[in-house]
């Protein structure tokens, strides 16, 4: 009996000490990834990873946990204890849109339920054309809008995704009629807009720009608030009249459970921001279009509550209802 009460103590010690900030970390950590293996958000989560496992001298495994549109994963992190070994890199889609876009079926709270560490990265959307469509600029496609409504179709990866809000985005800051013509992934919408069966979509960097570079896109602009380090002679949409506010993008968020200690999140935030400033890590990543960040948990916080505010509007505005 005495030897099992000292083996409980043992254990309950052990699993105590190792949630201390001093020695963290002291086992592997689990990074859940809320989509599938591939992919640019695949890649950034892995070599995060890897760099972080490489600094910490710790394993830290990344867990593709797919499902609901990146909520299932999202979850998991949300309910897990909060004690650094299991954290969450994901999207914008799982932490701004989602909560607000699938009420009914989102159960963690974006704010009350995450403390962040680190937004890691992010990647424009490019805003690419059919190369009949008699539009070189974003003025000159609005003002094509404008003299055929109802006329001009938009396609997207599927509704309530951030490249279909985007389009949502443009048509209401331009105040134009333009359709939108939802699919199962940005794939099949490119080859719809290929082919010619839609007019434009905007669409991530890394599937876009190969088409272009073919010659069987035209690319007139990207979607963030500036122009992209990757893609420099491509215009913001911002830099329009009327389109000042004007900014999309997908990116890639590092988080930990709500009450995760802050000396644990601050260990966490150093070593992310020294990993995505190294010549190695930018070599792999940047190439794709993707542009990495690296700001403090309080800067991260702040872009999550801008987004939840502006997407809401959008939202709203446009009357985007949600496919279960």
């Amino acid at each position: 009996m005495a030897r099992v009460l000292f083996g409980t103590t043992g254990m309950a010690f052990a699993l105590a000490t190792s949630a201390q900030p001093a020695d963290y970390p002291n086992k592997p950590v689990r990074i859940v990834y809320p989509f599938a293996a591939g992919g640019g958000g695949d890649l950034v989560s892995r070599t995060l990873a890897a760099e972080l496992g490489r600094d910490f001298k710790e394993t830290f495994v990344i867990d593709n946990r797919t499902g609901g549109n990146g909520n299932i994963g999202t979850d998991i992190v949300a309910r897990a204890t909060p004690d650094g070994y299991t954290l969450l890199v994901t999207t914008n889609a799982t932490i701004v849109i989602n909560p607000q876009l699938f009420k009914k079926v989102v159960t963690y709270d974006p704010v009350k339920d995450f403390s962040p560490i680190s937004l890691v990265a992010s990647q424009p959307f490019v805003l690419v054309l059919h190369p009949s469509v008699p539009a070189k600029t974003v003025p000159e496609l609005i003002a094509l809008a404008k003299a055929k409504p109802g006329t001009l179709n938009y396609g997207s990866s599927g509704s309530g995704g951030g490249a279909h809000l985007a389009g949502e985005m443009l048509k209401t800051f331009a105040h134009i009629d333009i359709t939108h013509i939802p699919f199962k992934g940005s794939n099949p919408a490119l080859v719809a807009l290929t082919g010619g069966q839609i007019q434009f979509m905007f669409v991530a960097a890394l599937a876009a720009m190969p088409l272009v570079e073919q010659g069987r896109l035209r690319a007139i602009a990207v979607s963030t608030a500036k122009r992209s380090p990757a893609l420099p002679t491509l215009p913001a949409v911002a830099e329009f009249p009327g389109l000042e506010t004007f900014q999309s993008d997908l990116w890639y968020g590092f988080l930990a459970p709500a009450k995760t200690p802050q000396a644990i999140i601050d260990k966490l935030n150093a070593a992310t921001k020294a990993a995505v400033q190294r010549a190695e890590v930018k070599a792999r990543i940047e190439p794709s279009g993707t542009v990495l960040i690296g700001n403090s948990p309080k800067e991260f916080a702040q872009i999550i509550r801008d987004d939840l505010a502006r997407w809401r509007k959008v939202i709203t505005v446009a009357n985007v209802t949600p496919e279960y």
